[in-house]
């Protein structure tokens, strides 16, 4: 596994979304699993690469309503109207603006491993293998505070949709309110620049934990399940391109599969470091529960097994799992934390023990729902 993770991270290095190193990363993919006797295929769809056009054209339509409201209150209120639906949409995974962004070529791999009788469940085992974008508001001490940072933002557009409702319906003088929304406007014209920013200055990251450790373990289950294949139980192995874009891989995924609802996802996320999780619920708006049945019999296989790890939320970014929750699909994230909390991303961090405990708690996991 950390052969895999050392090619992902070192060989190949940075792989953002839509670019030929985010290809060579899937075809690097692709072909393990073919070596191990699978039929892995590229699955091609468009995406934008990057989720900065879309939260920075929400930012914009607020800045501007401030710049239009004293002279047209009407206009200010239905442009922050727009922004906020726009930023919820975006915020929970459903495209919006992101529908209007220039898009590029991504790819996901997509390999089945068949039940070896008539298939009663289903499971995608999925981990994404692109690589972030790394700026100063992404360092550790200021990632501590970003659920903050963005409840923030959060709380500046529903005060200036409340303030210009107000100034556009009422009787309050419309300076006054205009005034008392600048601070808010002026907040989100700051984060709208930091965008702009990593757009502009940001370097692209090698990925090593977030997410190459989780393909690395997607890969060992995967020769795992093909020496001794579930009886009844049918697996597709998904590594999702363009998720830090907007977790457009797995969207992709499902349109084109639109598998059933009973279907169970587990997600392979920066497994690879620190203390093994197993996520409760996830979502930095509007938070969703994982999946009762598929945490029930992770703990049971933490039991069985004797498998440190601990059960927690994350309400930070948006994973490939929030997108099959939001959904309505059955599913299960598998991360790894710091004692602080944090996610760490460099090759260093990358422990063999990790993971193999990430391994042997996918194996079990899918074990105990064939059982």
């Amino acid at each position: 596994m950390l052969q895999h993770v050392k090619v992902l991270a070192e060989e190949i290095g940075p792989r953002s979304s839509c670019t030929a190193q985010e290809k060579k990363a899937a075809g690097y993919i692709k072909n393990e699993l073919s070596a191990m006797g699978l039929e892995p295929r590229l699955e091609n769809f468009s995406a934008a690469t990057s989720f900065s056009w879309a939260f920075g054209l929400i930012y914009f339509l607020f800045v501007i309503a401030a710049v239009v409201f004293p002279f047209q209150t009407a206009k200010g209120f239905i442009l922050v109207l727009l922004g906020i639906v726009a930023f919820c949409f975006e915020s929970h995974t459903f495209s919006f603006f992101s529908r209007l962004i220039p898009k590029k070529t991504s790819q996901n791999v997509v390999a089945k491993i068949p039940a070896r009788s008539k298939p009663i469940r289903k499971i995608v085992l999925m981990a994404h293998y692109d690589s972030s974008c790394s700026v100063w508001n992404f360092a550790p001490q200021m990632y501590k505070n970003f659920r903050l940072n963005y409840l923030l933002i959060t709380g500046a557009m529903v005060l200036m949709v409340i303030l210009y409702a107000l100034g556009t319906w009422s009787q309050i003088s419309s300076l006054l309110l205009w005034l008392v929304s600048l601070p808010p406007a002026v907040y989100l014209l700051i984060t709208l620049f930091l965008l702009v920013h990593r757009e502009l200055k940001g370097a692209y990251t090698p990925g090593a934990n977030d997410n190459a450790s989780g393909v690395a373990v997607l890969l060992e289950v995967a020769k795992i399940l093909k020496s001794h294949p579930p009886l009844t139980t049918q697996v597709t192995l998904l590594a999702t391109g363009a998720k830090e874009s907007g977790t457009k891989g797995i969207l992709a995924f499902l349109r084109r599969h639109r598998p059933a609802k009973d279907t169970f996802f587990i997600n392979l996320d920066n497994p690879g470091s620190s203390r093994t999780a197993v996520i409760t619920r996830e979502g930095i708006l509007g938070s969703k529960p994982s999946s009762p049945e598929l945490l029930f019999l992770a703990r049971r296989v933490c039991r069985d097994k004797k498998i440190e790890a601990t059960f927690r939320p994350y309400s930070l970014l948006n994973t490939d799992g929030t997108a099959s929750l939001t959904r309505g699909y059955q599913t299960v994230s598998i991360m790894a934390f710091d004692e602080e909390g944090m996610l760490p991303d460099r090759a260093k961090h990358v422990r063999e023990e990790k993971l193999k405990k990430a391994k042997e708690l996918v194996v079990g996991l899918i074990r105990q729902v064939e059982s």
